[in-house]
């Protein structure tokens, strides 16, 4: 199958147009499903070791625990998955970035940043959380953070 993207900015921000052969049909609309289906992940929680889904924008951070991952929601409340730090590599496409090597971060929260001791970038959610980027990740998150600006 070959993908044609063309790009008009007169367009509006939340829709796409998609011109298919209807034998693409049952394809484009299983498509469309998983598109609008909001992405969970499922943690436990360790107060009484339960299974929990978790919507993806409730998630501020992803923190490691060895072999296992902290994330803290929006309303801090912590779960935890059974997974590792660079399993969730692949949610860099819904926002997810790492910002140094024990922690990933939802860019969506940020609020603010400003650059800290020895050439570090603090950022600050809105939860009024303040996390450390580190030099290594810096770079990649003021462009992640710019492009999300304009």
């Amino acid at each position: 199958m070959h993908i044609n993207f063309t790009w008009v900015k007169e367009k509006a921000i939340n829709e796409i147009d998609i011109f298919a052969n209807p034998e693409n049909e049952a394809r484009l609309l299983h498509i469309e499903k998983q598109l609008q289906q909001e992405q969970e992940l499922l943690a436990i929680d360790p107060k009484n070791n339960r299974s929990v889904k978790l919507s993806l924008n409730q998630i501020l951070s992803f923190e490691t625990l060895g072999h296992l991952v902290k994330v803290t929601l929006l309303d801090q409340k912590s779960y935890i998955l059974q997974k590792r730090l660079k399993e969730l590599t692949a949610l860099e496409s819904q926002n997810f970035y790492r910002i140094n090597n024990s922690q990933i971060l939802n860019l969506n929260c940020i609020q603010s940043f400003q650059l800290g001791e020895h050439a570090r970038l603090e950022v600050h959610t809105q939860t009024a959380s303040i996390y450390v980027v580190s030099r290594h990740y810096a770079k990649n998150i003021k462009e992640k953070l710019s492009c999300s600006n304009n």
